[in-house]
């Protein structure tokens, strides 16, 4: 295939743009140059070239245009196919000659004529590269002519592209370029394959100066990522060629001994002063694709993570959009007019899609866009977020382990500082993943607690509901039934009186019902809620040990102040469960380390200033608020709720292998021995203390209920101090007695009590006495062991001689 320009006119058209690096790019990651499967990429590069050739009629066969048919581009489905008999009728008239399909300027109205030659010399170098890769010791030279035979092939096609690119006024000076450039990036190639280091170091550098030119003068930052992904297969052949003639100097200064561009690739001076001309200020109003990590600044090179991480910064632009708080002046409009706006959900109605609409949406084409918001908030933007995040960050981890492998086959001044930028951008990746995804965990954290909180609220209504109806009706029948039966006397059988105590019965059970209820609804929502406070934990970890965030002191203190705080109220969360269960001194133990992370959370927080940007990221807002008081208020209310609940019960009200059967108990246990191991001997300690504790709460009471009466008896005679001070203590034992007695025993228990403490509380002294010259506090246990003595003499008094005979 030839290329006529001579003698030829082009055709009047308008600008054309072949951007021929992106094609290349394309094309070569996606058909199996990513894993160097030079086989795929040659059949891929024939069958785009036979497409393209039957759309441009270029091909060698029979043509539509032979039958008198109408030209229409590829042949239909319903055309009747070429018969060998019709082929060989045709090659009788043509008289068996072979006829040379060219392409004349005149013709060109597109890109599609470079596109072909493009493929063609794609084809040629693919199947040289095969050819290379195949050879063997038996068969060496045959391949090594077979594969430089190709790649000659491959530069002949180059050439031509470049000539036509010439011949076209109406391309662009990049087109242009890019042309010149992929000449010396197939000349270089052909060198290299061939072993001569000298030509392979000329053309490299001319072809490197081009495609420097090229990325300064891109007008968007993905192309001059396009520029820039070559660069590194042209500095390794750089140094190879250096290194292969003994050259002793840097890589970079050698090959700019080589710097005669001209000569090497004709044309590249006209064509580089009409790319300066054509984008004059695109070295100085280029805005370079960067990350920004506090005051560093990460560049991008690399195309493939160009294109992820801009997917990655317009799905969190979504996300900024989504989780947006409305201001105060909004909600109060928008309270005000009756109407509420719900960012999360579509108002409109869902667009029902066609069926190749959903066979596309199932098999994630990325072609497939449709314009109603309902269709593309089917995914949380949180989980949109994270799948970004995912691929850019397994993209960032192939290229950062590829980098890894190149510079452990050949030291390399560029090798070592693309490893580094590439191991920024992956860490920087990392930190978003796990930040975002702590914000969508503490998002479904707010969501549980913010829907318990609302089931809680319909069933209390219902109660309320339900129980107010019945005093309703029960003060409404009242007045009526007086009024009907005023002339009758009631009789004082006490029918009455024992109907409201069964209705206040059933009242007070009913209530019972629904707070064991709203306990279990409670205890339902812990597992779930652990996980994700795990996860967060986990992931707070994982972001903490990365080596830019361990660079930053403050930031390292901060997410390890947030880190104790999630698990201070992961700790809290299980403790509740606990002291649900009936197991107050596990609870007592996850409160007592829930505390030392709470003060843990407070020291870390201290070297943390300077990092507000990156607390606002994620909540709690730790340096903005007083997050850790309040959560040393609910842990000490806990402990508090736990230490009653151990003076209120005798034995667990749940066994802890009862509890371990339950799925829920079972992770609970999970997450809680992650933390604390519930040693016997510190369950003991904890039921012990909390015991004390209350007893120094009641000694306290009694002390202060003694002073008390002192001060309003100071005036009184010294007997009716005696009586009265005896009664105030036969009051406080009797409020502090927690096991309800049989009434002849209480009046026995209440009488020996008072005769005890009488003695004891008479002289009254004017400082605040000990714990030791008090009585020491009720304890249910002695008062069994007391009354069952009281019980015994009773029976001994009450039996008859005849009785205690037989019974002996």
């Amino acid at each position: 295939m030839d290329v006529v320009t001579e003698g030829r006119e082009p055709v009047a058209v308008e600008a054309l743009g072949f951007p021929l690096l992106r094609l290349v790019v394309e094309a070569r990651n996606e058909h199996g140059l990513r894993q160097q499967d030079w086989s795929r990429y040659r059949q891929y590069c024939a069958t785009k070239t036979k497409r393209v050739r039957s759309a441009l009629e270029l091909t060698h066969g029979v043509t539509p245009k032979a039958h008198g048919k109408p030209v229409s581009g590829r042949r239909s489905k319903r055309a009747k196919r070429i018969t060998p008999t019709m082929q060989s009728e045709v090659d009788k008239k043509r008289d068996h000659t072979f006829v040379r399909r060219d392409i004349g300027l005149d013709h060109v109205t597109n890109t599609r004529p470079l596109e072909l030659l493009l493929f063609e010399s794609e084809h040629c170098w693919a199947a040289a590269e095969e050819l290379a890769a195949t050879q063997n010791e038996a068969r060496s030279s045959k391949l090594r002519r077979s594969s430089m035979g190709r790649a000659r092939r491959a530069i002949q096609y180059a050439d031509k592209l470049h000539k036509l690119a010439e011949a076209l006024p109406a391309l662009t000076a990049m087109s242009r370029a890019q042309c010149l450039a992929y000449v010396g990036l197939v000349r270089g190639a052909y060198a290299f394959l061939h072993g001569n280091w000298e030509q392979t170091l000329r053309v490299s550098a001319a072809t490197r100066c081009l495609l420097t030119i090229i990325s300064e003068c891109s007008t968007t930052s993905r192309d001059e990522a396009l520029a820039s992904s070559f660069l590194d297969s042209l500095d390794a052949q750089i140094r190879f060629a250096v290194y292969s003639l003994g050259a002793q100097d840097d890589a970079s200064e050698r090959a700019s001994d080589y710097s005669a561009c001209e000569a090497t690739l004709p044309g590249f001076h006209r064509v580089t002063e009409a790319l300066k001309a054509a984008h004059p200020s695109s070295m100085s109003s280029l805005t370079p694709f960067e990350l920004h990590w506090r005051a560093q600044t990460i560049p991008i090179h690399s195309l493939e993570l160009h294109d992820v991480i801009l997917r990655v910064k317009a799905e969190e632009a979504a996300l900024a959009q989504f989780v947006t708080p409305t201001t105060k002046a909004q909600t109060s409009s928008q309270e005000a007019s009756g109407k509420t706006t719900n960012t999360a959900s579509a108002t409109s109605k869902r667009a029902r899609l066609s069926h190749a609409e959903r066979n596309a949406k199932r098999r994630g084409h990325a072609h497939y866009t449709h314009n109603s918001y309902a269709n593309r908030a089917e995914l949380d933007p949180f989980d949109r977020v994270l799948a970004a995040l995912t691929d850019a960050e397994s993209m960032a981890r192939v290229l950062v382990d590829d980098n890894s492998q190149a510079l452990a086959k050949t030291h390399s001044a560029r090798y070592e500082a693309t490893g580094f930028q590439l191991r920024r951008v992956h860490e920087w990746l990392v930190y978003r993943l796990l930040a975002v995804r702590i914000a969508r965990n503490v998002r479904l954290w707010d969501d549980i607690q913010s829907r318990a909180a609302k089931r809680e609220m319909r069933a209390k209504s219902l109660v309320d509901d339900r129980t107010h109806r019945r005093t309703r009706r029960q003060k409404g029948l009242a007045p009526a039934v007086v009024r009907a039966k005023l002339s009758r006397q009631y009789g004082h059988s006490g029918t009455r009186r024992r109907a409201r105590v069964s209705r206040e019965r059933r009242l007070q059970r009913a209530l019972e019902v629904a707070a064991q209820q709203s306990e279990r609804r409670r205890l339902r929502l812990v597992p779930g809620i652990a996980k994700l406070l795990d996860s967060i934990d986990s992931s707070l970890l994982a972001m903490g040990g990365l080596v830019m965030v361990e660079g930053e002191p403050d930031v390292s203190s901060l997410l390890e102040a947030k880190r104790f705080y999630y698990c201070s109220e992961l700790l809290r969360q299980l403790a509740g469960a606990f002291t649900q269960h009936g197991q107050c001194a596990e609870a007592l133990v996850l409160l007592q380390r829930a505390d030392l992370y709470v003060r843990q959370a407070q020291q870390s927080l201290e070297l943390a200033h300077g990092a507000e940007d990156e607390d606002h990221i994620f909540a709690p807002h730790l340096l903005a608020s007083d997050v850790l008081t309040h959560q040393t208020e609910r842990l000490r209310s806990m402990r508090e709720y736990a230490q009653a609940t151990v003076q209120r019960q005798v034995l667990p009200l749940t066994p802890s292998s009862s509890m371990r059967s339950t799925k829920g108990g079972q992770s609970v246990y999970y997450h809680a021995l992650r933390h604390v191991s519930f040693d016997q001997v510190d369950l003991d300690y904890a039921l012990e203390q909390a015991r004390a504790h209350a007893n120094a709460a009641r000694v306290d009471h009694d002390v202060d209920g003694m002073h008390t009466t002192t001060d309003l008896l100071a005036g009184q005679e010294p007997m009716a101090l005696d009586t009265a001070n005896e009664e105030e203590v036969i009051n406080n034992k009797s409020t502090a007695d927690t096991v309800r007695l049989v009434s002849e025993e209480q009046s026995v228990a209440d009488t020996r009590f008072s005769n005890e403490t009488s003695v004891a509380v008479a002289p009254v002294p004017e400082t605040v006495p000990s714990a030791d010259s008090l009585t020491a506090p009720f304890d249910p246990a002695n008062a069994y062991e007391e009354e069952e003595e009281l019980r015994q003499e009773r029976e001994r008094k009450s039996r008859s001689w005849l009785s205690w005979w037989l019974g002996r």
